[in-house]
């Protein structure tokens, strides 16, 4: 049976450390080397290879929320300082048709990283792109 991981395990797995494991979704190690990012599993594009955010209204409830600007400052700092690539933990959500998600299950997927190969840090829009390892 595989292991069940949580998601502190996930970021410990990698390294990296979150401002707050309530509601963090990066984290980036203490040297900066690596940055790990928390993916819906569900809103891969294209097979697994794009990983695309949603748009946000002002208004939205994840939109400007700690965990939110962690996440944008953290694929800053790799696109700026990793050549745009980030590890990737993946989050099966209990509820997929939830307003606001909770994570069922997830995992470090090691065989797989992302890239940031578009960030607006106007409108917080972003696109990953999948690396094979």
């Amino acid at each position: 049976m595989a292991k069940r991981w949580t998601h502190k395990e996930c970021f410990e797995h990698y390294g990296v450390i979150p401002k707050n494991l309530r509601w963090s979704w990066s984290g980036k190690s203490a040297d900066g080397k690596t940055v790990a990012v928390t993916f819906w599993q569900d809103r891969f594009l294209n097979g697994g290879t794009i990983y695309r955010s949603a748009n946000h209204l002002p208004n939205d409830r994840w939109f400007g929320s700690p965990g939110h600007s962690e996440l944008i400052e953290n694929l800053i700092w790799a696109r700026d300082n990793c050549d745009g690539e980030v590890h990737l933990i993946v989050a099966i959500a209990k509820n997929p048709n939830a307003e606001s998600r909770e994570i069922k299950e997830c995992f470090p997927h090691d065989r797989v990283r992302m890239r940031v190969i578009h960030l607006d840090e106007a409108t917080c829009e972003f696109v990953t792109e999948r690396i094979d390892l």
